[in-house]
């Protein structure tokens, strides 16, 4: 058996701008995905064919498009890298990017060592209104934040796994929402950030996860465990919106509906129900584009996602790379 039949690659996420899908490729030996590199790939037009536009030893784990259409990408090496013309310095050293296919040039920051370890960040969730003002979580529940001059840390976790950040979403530059895996609920005013009460009593095996901006203002958290669970509220709390027989992932917002990734399939929120509607796809992530969703799919056999596009001929399609 060859060197290369030990090599798992794998869709880890998806993004969309006016440019095209981008989608973070982790590359790694089987049974060693902590080694993992990344690599980016866009996907330009209908039906077009999938073009490496960056190739990095660096060890990738985020991908995040500003309203810009610029991308960001978090290491969890403790760098951050973006096409943003913001001023920072091209790749150096012994560290890689090489950009292929026209792709954009990048320029690559450092964020500060955390203050409870020492230690350089990993990089676990990314968000911002802007390119001047982007916020990322990190494992240990350490936050920090681009306000366009400077990274700062804005939050020390305690450097558990526990408090590791899994979603970062916002409506603006004073109402930005964090969880951590386990029982961390975080609201963010502009200045600091602020612990909100996790409402109910958790399931067995609870992780907080993925988190939806409602249009009211309001934000849908999402819950796995022995059972899903559904928060609803704001800066000023959250109250429980129900408990379901199937673990709730991830959440994605398409138009006014909440789809979510659920292991095994796709569930929709209905009124007050969470419905299986697609069961025939494992999921671990979805990913919120230009009028349509992408759900990552774990330990798939090649590099692919599903993409739901309601207003396609074929509104859940499977595209492989």
């Amino acid at each position: 058996m060859s060197a290369e039949s030990h090599l798992q690659r794998e869709i880890h996420q998806v993004g969309e701008s006016a440019a095209g899908v981008f989608f973070l490729v982790l590359s790694y030996e089987l049974g060693d995905s902590a080694s993992a590199v990344g690599s980016l790939f866009r996907l330009a037009g209908e039906g077009g064919t999938a073009e490496s536009i960056l190739s990095t030893n660096d060890a990738l784990r985020q991908l995040w498009v500003s309203p810009a259409g610029h991308l960001w990408l978090g290491s969890a090496e403790g760098r951050v890298a973006t096409t943003a013309p913001i001023g920072w310095p091209a790749a150096s050293g012994d560290l890689d990017y090489d950009v292929a296919n026209g792709g954009p040039a990048w320029g690559i920051a450092a964020l500060p060592r955390d203050r409870v370890e020492g230690l350089l960040p990993n990089v676990t969730a990314m968000w911002g209104s802007g390119d001047d003002d982007v916020h990322v979580g990190t494992h240990g529940g350490h936050l920090y934040r681009w306000d366009g001059r400077s990274w700062t840390q804005t939050r020390q976790g305690d450097g558990s796994s526990g408090q590791t950040i899994r979603s970062l979403r916002g409506h603006s530059i004073d109402d930005v929402y964090a969880v951590g895996t386990q029982n961390l609920l975080l609201h963010f005013d502009g200045h600091q950030w602020r612990q909100l009460l996790v409402p109910g009593t958790p399931t067995d095996g609870e992780s907080l996860g993925g988190i939806a901006l409602l249009d009211d203002g309001e934000v849908v958290v999402c819950a796995s465990g022995a059972q899903g669970r559904l928060l609803r509220g704001n800066a000023t709390g959250f109250s429980e919106f129900g408990r379901y027989p199937m673990p709730l992932i991830d959440v994605a917002v398409l138009g006014d509906r909440l789809l979510f990734a659920v292991w095994d399939g796709v569930a929709e929120l209905s009124g007050q129900e969470v419905r299986i509607v697609k069961d025939n796809f494992k999921t671990s992530g979805a990913f919120e584009g230009r009028g349509r969703v992408f759900f990552t799919e774990p330990a798939a056999p090649r590099p692919q996602f599903i993409q739901h596009d309601p207003a396609s001929a074929t509104p859940w399609t499977r595209l492989k790379f």
